[in-house]
């Protein structure tokens, strides 16, 4: 047995799948592959992300242009949350271990017509007292929210754009998911 396929025997145990979150303004075809074999398209409109309890195993535009040029499928691997963005050149895909595979790589696949998965769930804004420190956040579908909520939900993963911190030394914070653009930083949000 391959090392790839011992890994992938204690994902499944783990129950840990791969995930698609749709942060562009195009319609993805996202590929479910483990209902009876038999490989399921699912449409993933904009704003929404797939079902955690659900391995997704590859991606692709309803509209058939090309992600990072490839028209066919992205086939990606379990363990992978796979954000999708509007890039200067198109969308961006936020994962390295991706394979441009044919459109027939995983058999005949059934194509499901209609909106599939739930709304991302983000911190959209933050306000903050006269001394600049945040006090309450802004979560899309729930509304302003004290830290305490907002952390707690950040450490279940309910919020899809941002992570725990637990310094050594300090009061634990929340952090929006690195990457390279600054102005969408927790941080820069709320100023005045």
């Amino acid at each position: 047995m391959s090392l790839f396929s011992e890994l992938k025997t204690i994902w499944k145990k783990l129950g840990i799948n791969g995930q698609v979150r749709n942060y562009s303004s195009v319609e993805l075809s996202v590929l479910e592959n483990d209902t009876k074999g038999i490989p399921i398209a699912h449409i993933l409109p904009p704003g929404y992300k797939t079902p955690k309890d659900i391995d997704i195993d590859g991606f692709k535009r309803v509209d058939g242009k090309s992600v990072s040029g490839h028209t066919n499928w992205w086939k990606f691997y379990d363990l992978s949350i796979v954000n999708v963005e509007e890039g200067k050149k198109g969308l961006k895909i936020s994962m390295i271990t991706k394979t441009a595979v044919k459109e027939d790589h995983f058999g005949k696949v059934t194509y499901i017509h209609e909106n599939w998965g739930s709304p991302i769930v983000a911190i959209i804004d933050v306000k903050r007292d006269s001394s600049n420190k945040i006090i309450s956040y802004y979560v899309n579908g729930y509304g302003w929210l004290d830290f305490e909520t907002t952390f707690k939900m950040t450490c279940y993963h309910e919020i899809d754009n941002a992570r725990p911190v637990f310094p050594i030394k300090g009061k634990p914070y929340i952090r929006r998911k690195r990457d390279k653009y600054f102005l969408n930083n927790l941080d820069e949000k709320g100023k005045v």
